[in-house]
Parts: structure tokens; C-alpha cells; sequence
């Protein structure tokens, strides 16, 4: 469950894909910095999408073993008494909280917000949501039964069953990271009643099966084992064999993120950084995210189409590779709706600089591409500050289809990149979490060793230090730019 569209596989414990199928939905946004999400789309869209599964892949319901989840993350769906939603879905990229934000710091301080969650609150978590809800939605909070994520939904939905699993709760900034509990003094500090949080479950158990409702409305047959699933960034993880520490994940989606496996959990006394629990039990990870990766090409697209209706993204690749590295002199700050790592900045704005008479379209994409690249590298420098040296990097997310793309990501990060076979690896790590929960794989390693499949590496590039000089000035770009709050 994508922020942009559902994407269901049906996987073979072999980890052969047999059918897939996605269905869009928009992003809503009510007001300038708002972003919500109906949650019946969610439904419909798996609806939708498990039925075409069973349709075009042959597959007879009956041999489904299991059924699991990724989902997008930080989201907040509130829920009645009846378990409908109350309101619209507030998701990640919405940005309305950041008074709530600034009066928790003000009133907590980081110190202790690290203590308690192991991570900072940022608009769009759920804490800084429900922080928002108690001001100034009080009446619908009042009525709110249960506060959950947006795959946590569509699993009700499946179920009839109200929980959570560790991965998305310990991205919400009111979970103990670190103990795997939640936060009652987090929750407490921002005024939200502990009792409106659901059980949480490690990824990979059982959280309830199939009803009857759910099997009409699907095809699927009722009581198939459904696991809790995890959030997007951990299940890829692992549907890109990401679980041992040493292990890195490049990710180039809507947004960007740098993922880093740990056994033990470490906490950046900055929080320029998230630490999060892995979906993989006794696993954490560290979580570098920048807000406007993907979105940023989609954002030049999208206004392109007037004078270009037909550009694609293997199209604008294309023209990326016609302008040399650097792109001659052109930097992009991808800071469109704000930017998390290393800045924790929801009013950061973003920013073409070094334009001239002779930058043209190729170099405008070409500096998308580098730019997001340079703040994943931001994320990997606090990475390396606080002891964490990735062995391994593996590249995954739309993105990291472009060939273009992957070399500038390798010579801005300073190390090469696998990018795992095949396609959708959020979904394949739900899949493989599906088998781990029902006994198919019995472990982690099991399932990563059957299903995933590494393929084409991309080393740097022999000229790839002139982005070292590209970097300190990108580095530049945003203190330059930051605008003085009111």
C-alpha cells in the first residue's frame, strides 16, 4: 500500500511472482501543506487488485497459504465505535502539525523525546497528527476508538481484527523504539489517551484471518491466515534481503531513503535520523529520508506534459543521460514539501541554483537526479558519524530502474550498487513476511535465500569525485536558502 497506488503479487515460496496487479488513488490536499487520503480507497484498490491477481494469474484461491502487508508509513486513520472512519486519512507528507511539533519540543525537549521514542516528532507521524487532532478536532477525537496506520485498515478490513505490528508503531513518535512498547509518557506529554493505541504484534505473526465478509467482497476463500505486515521501508528491506547489519538500502520512490540493518538499536542524539524497528524480529534499523525523491521528476513531469503530453519517465532518463555529471554548474535542492534528513525542516523550500542561458531540459532532470542523490548522501554522512559503515548497498524503488539514475547514486554515495531482480520488492517482502508467519520459511534467512535474486551492479564511475566538490556546495544551498521563521 504505496501512497500512490496498491500493488498486490501472488508469490510462489520460491519467490516466483505468478500475477500482479496496482490500482492508483489520488492524494488529497484541502489546504496548502495538507494531505489526506480516503481510506475506502485503500480497500477498494486491494480489492480490486486481489481479484484481477486471481483472475490473470490461474490461481486457485484455495492454495493460498498466507496473506501479509507493506504499507505506506506515519499515517493516521481514527476509527469509531462501528471501526468506519471518522474522517479522511492524515498521511505522511501532510504538513499541519508543525505548531503542534514546535510546542512539543518546546515543552518535552529532544533529550527526553529520545529517551522515551528513540526519534524526534515531525509533521506527518501520527504523534504530531493526534497532537494536531486534540486542538483542533477535538469532537472527532472524543469519538476516535482506535488510532491506526493505513495497511492496519486494510487489514481490519480483511479481518475484523484491530491491531498494529512494531515496524509502523515505532514510527510514530509515541513507541518505545527500543522496548518495543508504547510510550505512555510520549503519549501523555502530547495530550493523546494511551487507550486510543492498538496491540502490537511483531511482523511476522498471525493477526487474525479471512471473514466471510472480506472472502465475498475478494474471491479469497475465509480463513486464511492473514499476517501483521510491516511498514514500506522495513518490508522492502526485506524483500531486498536487507536484515544483516553491514547491509545498506538505497531507495528512490516518492520519497528517498537510505535503510541501515542493526542488531541493537542506536539513537542519534540529533535526530537527523530515525531508528526504527525492523519488521525481522530483534532487528532495528536506521532511517535517513528525503520527503521529495521521485515526486521531484514527477513534479518536472507533470509540468512538462503541456508542452510534452506524452514524456515518460524512461524518456526523461533518456535526456538525463544527454547532460554531463554536474550538469554543468546546476544544483537541485529536492526540498518541495519540506525535507526531513538532516534537516527535521517541514518549511524548507526548494531550489534550482546555478541556472543559466545554457542549462536546457536534459540538465534540469539530469539535476533532479543528482540532487536527490546528494540527500541521500547527507543521510549516509550521519550514518557514518554515528559508527555505521554499510558494506553493502543495495538499490531498489522506481528509481532504481533508471541505469542513468543508479551510476549517479553510486558515484555520490562512493560505493556500488546491486539492484535485486524483479520488480514490486515491497510486496515480495510482505509475501515472504506471509510465509514466515505461516510456516513456509522458518526464518529470515530462509526466506531471503529462496526468494531474493540479486542482479546488475554498478560500480562508480572513474570521474565520479567530481561530485565529491558538487557535494560541498550542494551542501551550501540550505542554509543559503532558509527562510527565517516569523
Amino acid at each position: 500500500m504505496g501512497t500512490s497506488s496498491t500493488k498486490t503479487v501472488a508469490m510462489s515460496a520460491d519467490g516466483q511472482v505468478l500475477a500482479r496487479a496496482s490500482r492508483e488513488y489520488p492524494i488529497r490536499t484541502p489546504r496548502a501543506g495538507w494531505a489526506e487520503q480516503d481510506p475506502q480507497w485503500w480497500w477498494q484498490a486491494a480489492v480490486e487488485a486481489i481479484q484481477q491477481v486471481l483472475r490473470e494469474g490461474l490461481i486457485d484461491p484455495s492454495v493460498v497459504r498466507g496473506i501479509s502487508f507493506s504499507g505506506q508509513m506515519h499515517g493516521t486513520v481514527l476509527l469509531g465505535e462501528d471501526l468506519a472512519p471518522l474522517r479522511p486519512a492524515i498521511i505522511w507528507a501532510d504538513q499541519r502539525s508543525a505548531a503542534q511539533v514546535d510546542q512539543a519540543k518546546a515543552k518535552v525537549g529532544l533529550e527526553r523525546m529520545l529517551e522515551w521514542t528513540a526519534n524526534s516528532l515531525y509533521p506527518g507521524f501520527m504523534g504530531a497528527t493526534l497532537a494536531w487532532m486534540a486542538q483542533e478536532e477535538p469532537e472527532t477525537l472524543k469519538r476516535t476508538r482506535w488510532a491506526v496506520l493505513p495497511k492496519d485498515y486494510v487489514r481490519l478490513r480483511l479481518t475484523g481484527e484491530v491491531a498494529t505490528d512494531v515496524s509502523d508503531a515505532s514510527a510514530t513518535a509515541v513507541y518505545d523504539t527500543v522496548n518495543r512498547r508504547w510510550s505512555g509518557e510520549m503519549l501523555k506529554a502530547l495530550g493523546i489517551p494511551e487507550g486510543l493505541m492498538p496491540k502490537v504484534l511483531e511482523s511476522e505473526y498471525v493477526a487474525g484471518a479471512v471473514t466471510k465478509k472480506a472472502a465475498e467482497a475478494t474471491g479469497l476463500p475465509a480463513g486464511i491466515p492473514v499476517v501483521a505486515g510491516g511498514g514500506d521501508q522495513p518490508v522492502a528491506a526485506l524483500g531486498n534481503g536487507v536484515v544483516e547489519p553491514g547491509m545498506l538500502l538505497v531507495t528512490i520512490g516518492t520519497g528517498g531513503q537510505l535503510f541501515a540493518a542493526m542488531e541493537s538499536p542506536l539513537v542519534d542524539s540529533r535526530a537527523r535520523v530515525h531508528t526504527f524497528c525492523h519488521c525481522v524480529p530483534k532487528r532495528w534499523h536506521l532511517l535517513g529520508a528525503t520527503l521529495c525523491a521521485g515526486l521531484s521528476l514527477r513534479w518536472l513531469r507533470n509540468n512538462l506534459r503541456a508542452v510534452a503530453p506524452g514524456i515518460d519517465y524512461e524518456q526523461m532518463s533518456e535526456l538525463a543521460a544527454q547532460a554531463p555529471p554536474g550538469s554543468e554548474g546546476l544544483l537541485f535542492c529536492p526540498y518541495l514539501i519540506g525535507e526531513r534528513t538532516p534537516h527535521l525542516d517541514p518549511d524548507a523550500q526548494g531550489a534550482f541554483v546555478g541556472l543559466t542561458l545554457r542549462h536546457a531540459l536534459p540538465h534540469l532532470v539530469r539535476a533532479i537526479m543528482e540532487g536527490v542523490a546528494f540527500s541521500l548522501r547527507d543521510a549516509l554522512e550521519v550514518f557514518r558519524l554515528l559508527g555505521l559503515e554499510p558494506q553493502r548497498a543495495i538499490v531498489s524503488g522506481g528509481g532504481g530502474r533508471s541505469r542513468v539514475w543508479r551510476q549517479i547514486l553510486a558515484d555520490v554515495l562512493g560505493m556500488e550498487l546491486v539492484r535485486a531482480e524483479g520488480e514490486e520488492q515491497a510486496a515480495i517482502g510482505a509475501a515472504m513476511l506471509a510465509g514466515m508467519g505461516t510456516g513456509v520459511y522458518v526464518s529470515p534467512a530462509e526466506a531471503c535465500s529462496r526468494v531474493v535474486r540479486l542482479g546488475d551492479r554498478v560500480e562508480p564511475s572513474p570521474g565520479a569525485e567530481l561530485y565529491t566538490e558538487r557535494y560541498r556546495q550542494f551542501l551550501k544551498c540550505y542554509p543559503a536558502l532558509k527562510a527565517p521563521r516569523a
